[in-house]
């Protein structure tokens, strides 16, 4: 009996010792919630967090360049959103990267990779968005004008997708301009377009994972291979309803969100850019929608030029997989692809109205674990948000940082570029953590020893 419970007692020692070391915090642990909202909102002023993940697969070895829109701020006569960039994670396989603006105001990323068959190209945007103000009040009389601005007149033009020159596309336009008013030539065009069949295989292709293309652009038709087969989706129906209004004399471009629906913007003489509905799926009694409620939607590109655009696409051309285009949750997220991230730094002032809605995730097992990146004015620091505690320190530039909570570090090496910060060599690891836990086999040890060693001598002393 005795024997049982020193054995027992050994045995307890031995299970109470915690080993914590140096493994990745992306895998192989628990999976915890994530603290975020996607994708919709309560009420007008609510900010919220949304991801937006591409992931795409070489199928050949080569060199390539990928270019993908960021989203932006965005004001129109509609509506106006903030949306800010947290944080957009690249993986690891990156060799360089640049900023650009075009025309328009899009901010693209640029990034060259030297691929083999098989890679994997990451990229895992967050974004904080909030609608600030919508305006859907009804457009009246709106006359043609005799003459338009200079930076209108690109949307009047035709262009690869959008052949508004196409004698099909003019005898449409026709047809609908029978009357002096932009806003009723809109609204029919608007119905006409609507009463098309939606292309759901199209859909579920482009989110299936088993899109291969070496050209993203071409994987969708023009407006006039979807006149002449009567389908679309909603990125397409919009090429087709602009080339017909191109064609009509009404400045139009399209606008896509995170989530790739996309609508189109028409300009009006003394009004501006207003949104119209092309819709993807059936449509309700009045399908003439001007304007269109954009509210909840995150505006991911508006089409910058006029010829039409996607919000990701590579050169040269090379066969790639859309491996995903949907950020299915925490498995999806594993930090050891990633080694570049990019962020735009809060105001603190507005960071410290509500941290929540300015953190992004850079750790998801066995909790998840947020950071921040502020501003105030010159000086910038890094934050780390754990379940019951956090820190932040400040940021040096272009040397290692090394920020710590509890067992957990991140390291980087910040670069300021324009508005963004740079952190390269991006790292979440866990540290060696003393637990006092290890002392008790340490200390329980001796103790067993010293009580069988005196059992065994009363033993032998009968």
């Amino acid at each position: 009996m005795r024997k049982r419970i020193l054995l027992t007692l050994l045995a307890i020692s031995l299970l109470s010792i915690e080993v914590v070391s140096g493994i990745n915090l992306s895998r192989g642990n628990p999976k915890p919630e994530l603290a975020f909202q996607s994708n919709s909102l309560d009420g007008t002023g609510v900010r919220v967090l949304v991801p937006l993940y591409l992931r795409l697969q070489a199928m050949e070895e080569g060199n390539i360049t990928l270019w993908m829109s960021l989203p932006q701020n965005f004001t129109d006569r509609v509506a106006t959103i903030n949306s800010r960039i947290l944080a957009m994670f690249a993986s690891s396989n990156s060799q360089g990267f640049s900023f650009s603006r075009d025309k328009v105001g899009n901010l693209w990323v640029r990034a060259n990779y030297s691929l083999n068959a098989g890679d994997y190209i990451n990229t895992l945007t967050w974004v904080s968005s909030q609608t600030l103000s919508e305006n859907l009040t009804s457009l009246g009389f709106v006359p043609f004008p005799q003459t338009y601005p200079d930076e209108v007149k690109p949307f009047l033009d035709p262009g690869g997708k959008i052949p508004a020159e196409n004698q099909t596309m003019q005898s449409l336009a026709a047809s609908f301009n029978q009357t002096l008013n932009m806003t009723q030539t809109i609204r029919d065009v608007l119905d006409f377009v609507n009463k098309q069949g939606y292309d759901r295989e199209k859909t579920r292709l482009l989110l299936s994972g088993n899109l291969t293309t070496t050209d993203i652009l071409g994987f969708f038709k023009d407006a006039l291979q979807v006149h002449e087969t009567n389908s679309s989706i909603c990125l397409e129906r919009s090429w087709y309803a602009a080339a017909i209004l191109r064609a009509a004399s009404v400045p139009t471009r399209t606008v896509t969100d995170v989530r790739l629906k996309t609508w189109i913007q028409v300009w009006l003489p003394n009004i501006g850019w207003v949104d119209g509905e092309t819709l993807c799926a059936e449509p309700p009694p009045h399908i003439g929608m001007l304007p269109k409620s954009i509210f909840a939607s995150v505006p991911w590109m508006i089409e910058n030029s006029s010829d039409a655009a996607f919000p990701f696409v590579w050169f040269p051309a090379a066969t790639l997989r859309i491996a995903n285009l949907t950020f299915a949750g925490t498995e999806s997220f594993k930090i050891d692809e990633y080694r570049t991230v990019f962020s735009e730094p809060i105001d603190v002032e507005l960071f410290e109205k509500d941290p929540a809605k300015f953190r992004f995730p850079v750790a998801l097992r066995p909790e998840t674990i947020y950071a921040a990146v502020t501003r105030e004015k010159s000086n910038l620091n890094f934050h780390l948000f754990g379940k019951d505690e956090n820190t932040s320190r400040p940021i040096r530039l272009e040397e290692s940082n090394s920020v710590i909570l509890g067992d957990v570090a991140v390291s980087f090496t910040p670069i300021s570029n324009d508005n963004f910060l740079i952190l390269e060599d991006f790292s979440v690891e866990r540290i060696w953590k003393f637990d006092v836990r290890i002392l008790i086999p340490v200390a329980a040890v001796p103790v067993v020893l010293v009580v069988w060693l005196y059992w065994k001598r009363r033993r032998h002393g009968r």
